[in-house]
């Protein structure tokens, strides 16, 4: 249980994970809003690659700021999970969905850049 939960929190996968979520974000950003920046989703892609290719220090670091960042997300989130249809944009579905996946990404962004502080899913905690 521990190896794949120390998998599962791996800061390499999870910038693999995040930059999945980067890309899949470039087409909704310009679907919901033609004026939004859409070089946002650009810039987590870009720190998401980063993060992949440099060694596990900085990529906790960046993996870690990607996390807090993502909390700013939070509140919209948790409004879709208790009405999927309050989003002005998007089906019902899409967005309840999308909002479960963000509550899976969250948690693990921010306990994958944390385990070498709290320990969880860490094989040898010394």
């Amino acid at each position: 249980m521990i190896k794949m939960l120390d998998k599962m929190l791996d800061n390499k996968n999870l910038a693999i994970l995040n930059m999945n979520w980067a890309v899949f974000h470039i087409p909704i950003a310009m679907e919901i809003d033609p004026e939004f920046p859409i070089v946002i989703p650009f810039v987590f892609l870009a720190a998401t690659i980063a993060a992949y290719v440099m060694d596990d220090s900085v990529t906790e670091k960046i993996m870690l700021g990607i996390g807090v960042i993502y909390l700013a997300v939070l509140p919209p989130v948790i409004q879709v999970l208790m009405d999927p249809s309050s989003m002005q944009t998007g089906s019902a579905e899409f967005n309840l969905l999308g909002s479960i996946a963000w509550i899976v990404i969250i948690p693990l962004t921010l306990l994958g850049a944390t385990k070498k502080w709290t320990g969880i899913g860490m094989e040898n905690v010394e």
